[in-house]
């Protein structure tokens, strides 16, 4: 229901469970988290679990005919190339961003634009991936982003590893003015 609590579980990808958070925000259901190592860390600590599925009621989520408040368009990404105190961040592996290796219309990435590839916010075991503690992680973005009220444009291919930075920078860091570029270099490379 629409008061519910989530809680997002993912098993190797955490991305996976960030980009269905995307979908909670665009139906402002701001009660969710992510599950910290997914299932695979639940099941590496041997924690109680079953295979029954639960029942459960049908839900109503009102619908807004506005279009949500943190997603933008390539027209608003150009208009923010070069905007004093905007920072587009890219998430995408270096190589992609250097343009050295490339799988859309072309390589290379949005001028202006800084790299921080999404899997180096995450720490990797053979069980499990889970997000790097609160506080280094803080201490990266700092160093990256000036303040918490930065302007923040986020974007990778498809939206996919951009989901997860932004579950970062504003779920966990308390970033409050962060936007998603969920067509991402796939939609900039072809236009």
């Amino acid at each position: 229901q629409p008061d519910d609590f989530i809680v997002l579980i993912s098993t190797h990808k955490i991305r996976d469970a960030t980009l269905v958070g995307m979908a909670f925000e665009r139906l402002k259901h701001n009660r969710y988290a992510v599950l910290r190592g997914g299932f695979n860390k639940w099941q590496a600590e041997k924690r109680t679990a079953d295979t029954i599925l639960p029942s459960f009621k049908s839900s109503k989520y009102p619908v807004s005919d506005l279009r949500d408040t943190f997603t933008v368009t390539a027209k608003e990404v150009l208009a923010a190339i070069g905007k004093q105190g905007t920072v587009i961040l890219d998430t995408r592996p270096v190589g992609y961003f250097t343009g050295e290796k490339q799988d859309e219309a072309r390589g290379g990435h949005i001028p202006g634009a800084i790299n921080r590839p999404y899997s180096e916010d995450v720490v990797k075991t053979d069980a499990y991936s889970a997000f790097k503690p609160v506080d280094e992680l803080r201490g990266i973005y700092e160093k990256l982003i000036p303040t918490r009220e930065t302007p923040v444009i986020i974007h990778c291919r498809t939206g996919h590893q951009a989901s997860q930075t932004y579950f970062i920078l504003v779920r966990l860091l308390g970033y409050t003015d962060v936007k998603w570029y969920d067509a991402g270099w796939t939609e900039w490379a072809a236009k």
